[in-house]
């Protein structure tokens, strides 16, 4: 006769019993990239005095400023967090980070006329939006959308992702995520 009920099955969720995940290291310095942006570009725009976006934005004031800035870097502030919960192993992160990156890389394909356009006239700066919406978005979308990463996320528990994604991996993908936020810093105020 059969049981009506099964017997708990215990399930490894140890590292080692996991497949390694794709796409983490670059979601995650993609995340902590736009973090450098949006923090950046309050300071560049103070330093440059062109026609910024606090300036288009009607920020003259230095009240105005101030809010902008504490308003971008609590924005930045948060991609890093979202970042670090893509580190951790967080699937709902995981997900959210898929569609924002698969919504990215539709955009990438409508901004190729403004690099048509701004390379007719020999501003070659949003080649790297380009790269970074038509290359790096998708790769993010395809790698994190992977069974196997799929299977890391639901399984590993924080610490074991810690334990994979920390070390010198934090220093390399944040070196990754500062030279890219500081190029596409300047890509987007030419």
């Amino acid at each position: 006769m059969m049981k009506e009920t099964q017997e708990p099955v215990e399930k490894e969720t140890g590292e080692s019993s996991l497949l390694p995940p794709q796409g983490i290291g670059m979601a995650v310095a993609f995340d902590w990239g736009l973090a450098v942006q949006i923090f950046a570009t309050p300071l560049f725009s103070l330093f440059l005095n062109s026609s910024t976006p606090m300036k288009m934005a009607g920020f003259n004031s230095p009240v105005s400023t101030v809010l902008f800035f504490l308003i971008a870097w609590l924005i930045a502030g948060g991609l890093i967090v979202f970042g670090e919960m893509i580190r951790r192993g967080r699937n709902w992160a995981r997900l959210i980070q898929v569609v924002v990156n698969g919504l990215l890389s539709l955009g990438g394909l409508f901004s190729l006329l403004r690099l048509y356009q701004s390379a007719q006239v020999g501003n070659f700066w949003p080649v790297v939006t380009e790269v970074i919406l038509l290359v790096f978005s998708p790769l993010i979308v395809w790698r994190l959308s992977r069974p196997v990463t799929a299977r890391w996320f639901h399984s590993v528990a924080v610490a074991d992702a810690m334990k994979r994604h920390g070390g010198k991996w934090i220093w390399f993908i944040a070196l990754w995520a500062i030279a890219g936020g500081l190029l596409q810093t300047i890509a987007a105020m030419q």
